[in-house]
This record gives structure tokens, C-alpha cells and sequence, in this order.
């Protein structure tokens, strides 16, 4: 019997690996599926795990590229990985391609449409990334259903200096009007985001599979063993959050201590992740920072806590609530994202008005005077993971999903790259041929065999319209030039020499955003 071959693209393997398909790999593999995945940055030792990037001057091509993005003020549309990726003996192999976290990757938007041609492609939808024009998170922005016109909020992730997001959000839209694929999301928020998308409005196969956690692992130790681990005494009323300074809400968490009127040191505020964000009310609470923290000290503090803090600003799923509740703990979530529908809140999570600080305290102060209340929803909330959230129950999901793309008729018509030259290719013409200068130096033998000469004219303003078709033909071109000649040649460094001549060029792109211009004229 011939297995089902898929590959799972993302940035990193060992980070994330319960949602980004590193798990698969062990949890998948059988008579049926043969799972690898395709990673920018490897940290395991698993074989089945590929690097898009073989070496030193891949990473240095990598950031050259992110950087000349950063100062066009565009996101995910110059990329080493992407045609790399095309060039990889796992990926001629494969019957499915399936991406996770594609913004993180530095893979090309352009690229979906040639990839979907040639291959049977699933894209998990981890945030509303591909809905707006450029930030991960619209938060309260509905502009993302109108076409991203203007953005109030160029500095949300991922930031843009200058406003483009009406042209990102077009060449999203362009890339996925005419192509047959299948989307995945984790919750009913996301699938209900995906529906009120312009941009996905044509996409038919959406599927929604909730996360699943390993019960068992949660359950290795008991609340009274975690508690002397972390030295707290049995009485103590404990609460557990993961503090950022982004979307976890941490800023409204410390202004709703703040207005707690009650000064107990026997109240403990467990903390991972970023260190020191309570700082302000440790006079009134005991603080216990753990910093980043691996996953079996994840399953002590989880088992320690009495609740689960989560008040972030958006999620797309929520994963930590559900290993929350796995040791039967409640969740207090502000009432937005998928939080609600993921906790079963109000009636097993506590619900919390959004983005209301003093609802959030009268939320934490009920707790506090109330065991009986949270221990009955963590009781419930057990029984929900069991009910729905099982590993077992994902990975079979999965599975079925899996069979189900790989029987199926690929529609998609043939991608052939073709352009012919405007005034924006022309214009963007002028800024590949410098940054070919700056990587490969202009006295560099293989200059010549690049895609286009070095033109001395200057660009003096950077006012594109990137989702124009032959702009987006001659960036893939490009790109794909530019990986054979990465793999050809080897760039395992850089001398002495280029890497001053870089960072002049990086100093001057700094100090000169109007201006691109890699050269070095000293």
C-alpha cells in the first residue's frame, strides 16, 4: 500500500512543535502516512525534519531579503525560502504540502499560487494574517473586510514604515481568488473569520479540528507535589499566567491588581515566560516569575495553580487554556477571539467583559472568595478536554483530513511564470539589481549570470503597486535564479571585505529610507 506522503513547512521544528507539525511526524507516521517537515531553523536531530537553508549564506541571502522588505514596507513577497523549498527532493516527492505559521517561515506570497499547481496544498490557519493587509492580529479593525484601504495601525504585527497594507491585502486577494485549496482553522472564531474574508470568500474547503493535548502528561503529578516544588504552601490561593508584553494581556492583568482592594501575601501569582511585568504589586502579592520555562515545569505549575489567567487581547485557539483544563483548572478569558468558545465560557471559564480591567478584578476577587465556585469548573473543565480536546481525537481528524485531500482531483491549472516589462517591474528591476550588488559584489564572477544587469539609475521612492501580475511573475523569476545560484555556488560566507561593504550599505539604507541604494562608492 503506498503511503501518504506530506510535508510540513514551518520555521522551526522543536518550538511550537504541538501545532506545527513536528508532532505529526511521531504521531502520524505508519503504514499509511510518511510525515517530514521543512523547517528554515532545525533544532532536533530528527531525520525526517529538512532545512530549507543549507548554510551560513542562505541566512545572510535570508536577512538581506527581510531587510529590503522592511524598507519597502512589504511583507512575505521576497524570499530565498520559497524557491528553495520547490528545490527540495521532499517536496518533488510529496502528495501533500502543508504550511504552518507561513508568514514566520519567510516564504512568498506569489509562490502559493504556483505551488497549489503542482501540488495538493493544506494551509493552517494559525492567526487572521491572511485577511488584512499586513498585521497578524486586526484586533477591533474591521478594515480587513473592506480591502485594508488604510491602516490605523501600521506598528501592530508585523509593522510597515509606510502604508501599503491596501496593496499586501490585494496581492493576498489576488493569490488565492482563482486557486483550489484547503484551509484548516482550530476554532469556530477563526472559521467564522475565514467566512467574513473577502479574500477567502471563493475557498469551499474549510475545516475545523480543534488542538488535542496529551492527557496523561498533564496529569504525572498532583496539585499538592507541584505546590512543594515551587516551595507554596497548600493554603495559598494560586493563579498562573503567561506574561507578555503583546497579545496576552498582561498590561490589563496588572492594572486590574492594581485595583484589587485586598493586600494578601498568601495570594501567589505564578508567572512564565517575561519576567518582572507584576513588579508593581509584589508589596501587595507574592510574585513568583519562572521565565521561559520547559514543558514539564509547564505541567507543575499548571497542576499548582487554582486558576488559569488568560486575558489576552486575541487568539486564534488558545492551547495553554486547554492544558489548563486538562488539570482541572478554570480559565479566566476576556470575551473576545476564540477564548470563549474554546473554555466554554461562562459557564465553565469565567468570562470577562473585553478589555475591562475592573471586570477583570471583580472576576479575580470573586475567585478568590470563592473555592467551591471554581473548583466545581475545574471539575467540568477536565471533563471537556476528555469530551474534546484528546490527542487521540486530533490526530484521527488529521488523518481523515489527510485521506481525504490526497484522494482528491488537483484543479488547478498549470503556473507558468511570464511578465512582460511596465513601469512598476521596471522600477523594482532597479532594487533586485542592487541588492544582487550587495550580496554577491559587483567584481564576483557569477554577477553575470544573474537575471539582470546592474543598472546605474537610482530609485528615489519606493510608491509601488505590488499585486500587479508581472511584477509578481519577474519577483518569482528572480527569486528562482537567485536560489539556483545559491545552491550552485555554495555561499557558505562572506569575506572580510563584503561584510564591511554590508553593513555601510545597511548603515546608509538606514539613514536614507527614501533612498535603495546597496553600493559602495568608497
Amino acid at each position: 500500500m503506498k503511503k501518504i506522503k506530506v510535508l510540513e513547512v514551518t520555521q522551526i521544528d522543536l518550538i511550537g512543535k504541538r501545532f506545527n507539525g513536528y508532532d505529526m511526524i511521531s504521531n502520524l507516521n505508519s503504514n499509511e502516512f510518511d510525515i517530514k517537515q521543512a523547517v528554515v531553523i532545525k533544532q532536533s536531530n530528527n531525520t525526517s525534519v529538512i532545512e530549507l537553508l543549507k548554510n551560513y549564506g542562505g541566512y545572510q541571502i535570508m536577512k538581506k531579503l527581510n531587510e529590503l522588505e522592511e524598507e519597502l514596507s512589504i511583507k512575505n513577497i521576497l524570499s530565498i525560502t520559497a524557491p528553495s523549498l520547490l528545490d527540495l527532493k521532499e517536496y518533488k516527492e510529496a502528495d501533500i504540502i502543508h504550511f504552518h505559521q507561513f508568514h514566520n517561515a519567510n516564504l512568498s506570497i506569489p509562490f502559493i499560487k504556483k505551488i497549489a499547481s503542482e501540488k495538493k496544498t493544506i494551509i493552517s490557519l494559525h492567526d487572521p494574517y491572511f485577511f488584512t493587509g499586513h498585521c497578524a492580529y486586526p484586533l477591533e479593525c474591521t478594515r480587513w473586510k473592506e480591502g485594508c484601504q488604510t491602516c490605523p495601525n501600521l506598528d501592530n504585527i508585523f509593522p510597515l514604515k509606510e502604508d501599503h497594507s491596501h496593496d499586501l491585502w490585494k496581492l493576498k486577494n489576488n493569490t488565492f481568488k482563482d486557486i483550489d485549496i484547503d484551509i484548516l482553522v482550530y476554532s469556530e472564531w477563526m472559521a467564522g473569520l475565514v467566512k467574513e474574508s473577502p479574500i477567502f470568500k471563493n475557498q469551499q474547503r474549510v475545516h475545523k479540528i480543534s488542538f488535542g493535548i496529551d492527557n496523561e502528561k498533564f496529569n504525572k503529578t498532583t496539585k499538592k507535589d507541584a505546590r512543594k516544588h515551587f516551595n507554596i504552601s497548600d493554603d495559598a490561593i494560586v493563579f498562573f499566567t503567561r506574561a507578555q508584553e503583546g497579545f496576552k494581556g498582561t498590561p490589563y492583568l496588572l492594572e486590574a491588581l492594581k485595583k484589587l482592594e485586598i493586600n494578601n501575601k498568601n495570594i501567589v501569582i505564578l508567572t512564565c515566560d517575561t519576567t518582572n511585568l507584576l513588579d508593581e504589586v509584589n508589596d501587595r502579592f507574592t510574585i513568583i516569575d519562572l521565565g521561559p520555562i520547559k514543558d514539564d515545569e509547564m505541567v507543575y505549575a499548571m497542576n499548582a495553580c487554582d486558576v488559569f489567567l488568560m486575558p489576552s487581547t486575541s487568539e486564534s485557539f488558545g492551547l495553554m487554556a486547554i492544558e489548563a483544563m486538562a488539570c482541572s483548572k478554570p480559565v479566566v478569558v476576556f470575551n473576545n477571539s476564540a477564548l470563549p468558545s474554546v473554555t466554554h465560557a461562562p459557564e465553565c471559564g469565567y468570562l470577562v467583559k473585553n478589555l475591562d480591567t475592573t471586570d477583570l478584578m471583580r472576576t479575580i476577587k470573586y475567585i478568590i472568595e470563592n473555592p467551591k465556585d471554581r473548583e466545581k469548573r475545574g471539575k467540568l473543565a477536565k471533563k471537556i478536554v476528555k469530551e474534546e480536546y484528546t490527542l487521540n481525537l486530533y490526530n484521527k481528524k488529521i488523518e481523515n483530513l489527510y485521506k481525504e485531500v490526497y484522494k482528491r482531483t488537483n484543479t488547478n491549472k498549470e503556473y507558468k511564470i511570464s511578465y512582460s516589462d511596465n513601469e512598476n517591474t521596471i522600477q523594482f528591476k532597479y532594487i533586485l539589481n542592487d541588492l544582487t550588488v550587495e550580496l554577491f559584489g559587483t567584481k564576483h564572477p557569477i554577477v553575470k549570470e544573474l537575471l539582470y544587469k546592474l543598472n546605474n539609475k537610482r530609485i528615489k521612492n519606493y510608491d509601488f503597486t505590488y499585486s500587479d501580475d508581472n511584477l509578481e511573475n519577474m519577483i518569482m523569476e528572480y527569486l528562482i535564479k537567485l536560489q539556483a545560484l545559491y545552491k550552485k555556488y555554495s555561499f557558505s560566507g562572506l569575506t572580510a571585505g563584503r561584510r564591511i561593504k554590508i553593513e555601510k550599505a545597511l548603515y546608509f539604507l538606514k539613514n536614507n529610507p527614501k533612498k535603495i541604494n546597496f553600493r559602495d562608492n568608497n
